[in-house]
């Protein structure tokens, strides 16, 4: 097991927490999250969450680490369900309870407009199993406020890569996102 690098972009006043699994082995060794693929980054960029296409060499830090990119200089954070793991082979990471529990109070705690959840697993989990959420399907976007007390408003979009569906459906589902928080 590695030591893990990758720390989350996570702070209060966040306008969007996109909540991961856990970080790729290759993300945690590079120190930025979702430096795989470009994937996640040109899908927030076609849907107008963000202003400028960004490497993903460094968008983390761009994107999460600041505002000058996002639409309307929004605050965008980052964190996993799972965050002491490098692991790039989900079916090998097994979140437990107490992962549930620290991302509920991380959640209650900086209370972000937006959580998105990026993750089947992470839906399984975190929404349907810890909080007893009724089932959907993956990349069905608006969830609604899922924590009694909380204002946060979550969706559910899928992975950025590796899996059947389009990038298109995927980018319709964050000018969902894009179209809810730009209603102030």
């Amino acid at each position: 097991m590695e030591n893990i690098k990758l720390k989350p972009f996570i702070r209060k006043d966040l306008d969007i927490l996109f909540i991961g699994l856990n970080p790729a082995v290759i993300s945690n060794k590079k120190g930025h999250y979702f430096s795989v693929k470009q994937s996640l980054w040109n899908q927030l960029y076609h849907s107008g969450l963000i202003t400028k296409e960004v490497s993903k060499e460094n968008a983390d830090e761009l994107i999460f680490g600041s505002t000058a990119f996002n639409i309307e200089q929004m605050n965008f954070g980052i964190t996993d369900l799972v965050t002491h793991i490098a692991n790039s082979n989900s079916n090998e990471v097994k979140p437990t309870e107490d992962d549930c529990i620290r991302l509920e109070k991380d959640i209650l705690n900086y209370k972000p407009r937006v959580a998105i959840i990026i993750h089947s697993k992470v839906l399984k989990k975190f929404v349907f199993k810890h909080l007893g959420i009724k089932e959907c399907e993956s990349n069905s976007g608006y969830m609604g406020k899922l924590i009694k007390g909380c204002d946060t408003t979550f969706y559910n979009i899928a992975f950025p890569h590796g899996n059947a569906i389009a990038d298109k459906d995927k980018i319709k589902r964050y000018k969902e996102v894009k179209d809810f928080i730009s209603k102030r």
